[in-house]
């Protein structure tokens, strides 16, 4: 979740981050991700929203994963968890996620990452490498008011915004200049 965008954004805990790292948060370890999966579960509570079983399970999955996942790849690993559910109601969990800013929806590939910061509203660049598709959330200051502002001076309201920057991580990069 961005500062453009409207809706939740309480701050249950300070806007500082916990996770390795000034500009960017690393992948999740295990307990981050049971630790992330609490807190969700008690924003949702203090949000009364419902935290349901197939939300949780979502959520996890998009956690847990390498790269972001799009909603018949979540389908597909439901199934072999055995869990099985119609396209439209893994689209509904997504829209709930996103809305209370657990998720990122990356529009370029239409795919999701878990938000590293959910508690409160805050800017971020998706770093998104064209090769593996490996997505880094990078934390950033200014460049949403930038856009609102500018927006602002041609009579234009913006209501979300959203930056992907497209290249080739440093494992890629590295690849790509052995050959």
């Amino acid at each position: 979740m961005n500062t453009l965008d409207k809706g939740q954004g309480q701050n249950l805990e300070s806007d500082s981050c916990r996770h390795t790292g000034d500009i960017s948060c690393e992948k999740p370890s295990h307990q981050q991700v049971e630790d992330f999966l609490t807190q969700a579960d008690d924003l949702c509570l203090t949000r009364n929203q419902r935290f349901t079983d197939l939300r949780k399970q979502v959520l996890s999955l998009i956690c847990r994963s390498e790269q972001p996942l799009g909603a018949y790849a979540l389908l597909d690993l439901m199934k072999d968890s055995g869990r099985s559910a119609a396209p439209p109601t893994v689209y509904r969990a997504l829209d709930f996620l996103q809305e209370q800013g657990f998720v990122h929806r990356l529009a370029s590939n239409n795919t999701y990452l878990a938000c590293a910061h959910p508690q409160h509203q805050h800017e971020a660049v998706f770093l998104v490498c064209k090769q593996c598709g490996v997505t880094q959330e990078l934390h950033t200051d200014g460049i949403y008011k930038a856009v609102e502002s500018r927006a602002k001076k041609v009579s234009f309201k913006v209501e979300h915004a959203a930056v992907e920057v497209i290249g080739l991580c440093a494992h890629c990069d590295k690849d790509n200049s052995n050959e």
